[in-house]
């Protein structure tokens, strides 16, 4: 998968930190995916550029593969949830 998706956030919390896994999703170069316009894809900028979230392939990833940290997507956590609360509820 790594090769597909190079970059993943992690979102989970900080409380989970001693857990041996990490629930991430991928994040693809907006570019990349022109005509994708989703409550599920929210929009977040890394390293100056914007990238989609995929929240539908959110998986478990082993904390020791996450290596380097590149910034944080906090500012939007309004958009996460949201996707979050869509995948899983369907509001």
């Amino acid at each position: 998968m790594r090769r597909a998706y190079p970059l993943v956030v992690i979102l989970q919390s900080d409380f989970a930190k001693d857990a041996r896994d990490d629930i991430v999703a991928p994040i693809v170069p907006s570019r990349l995916m022109p005509n994708v316009v989703s409550k599920l894809t929210p929009t977040v900028a890394v390293d100056g550029s914007d990238h989609k979230v995929l929240v539908p392939a959110l998986t478990g990833m082993r904390s020791r593969d996450l290596t380097e940290r590149r910034g944080s997507i906090a500012a939007a956590r309004g958009d996460l949830l949201a996707a979050i609360d869509y995948l899983f509820f369907g509001i």
